[in-house]
C-alpha cells in the first residue's frame, strides 16, 4: 500500500513525463509557462489536482487486495500510470494549453 506522500512522488513524476511530452509537440517546443514556472506551480498543482481525485483517494484508502485499475477507471487497466497521465494530459489540454 502506497501512503500519500508516496503516490504524490509516483504522480508527480507521471505528470512532469506528461508534461514534456505535450511539450515537445507544441510549437517551438514552448509551453505558457517556462520551465521554472512549470517546476514550481504548473506540474505540482496538477499533480496535487491528480492526488485529490475520487480513484486516488479510493486506492490510498482501500483495505484489500482486489483492487483493480480496470474496473476503478473504465479503461486504465493494471497500472496507475495509464490514469494519471491521462488525467495530467487533460488537465494540461484543459488549463495550460
Amino acid at each position: 500500500m502506497n501512503t500519500e506522500t508516496e503516490m504524490h512522488n509516483i504522480i508527480l513524476i507521471h505528470t512532469a513525463r506528461t508534461w514534456e511530452r505535450i511539450r515537445l509537440k507544441q510549437k517551438h517546443e514552448e509551453m505558457p509557462q517556462d520551465n521554472i514556472a512549470s517546476a514550481s506551480e504548473g506540474i505540482p498543482e496538477i499533480s496535487f489536482d491528480i492526488l485529490k481525485t475520487d480513484i486516488i483517494q479510493r486506492f490510498l484508502n482501500h483495505k484489500s487486495n482486489d483492487w483493480d485499475w480496470g474496473k476503478e477507471t473504465k479503461g486504465c487497466a493494471y497500472a496507475s500510470d495509464c490514469y494519471i497521465e491521462k488525467k495530467a494530459t487533460e488537465i494540461i489540454y484543459k488549463h495550460y494549453i
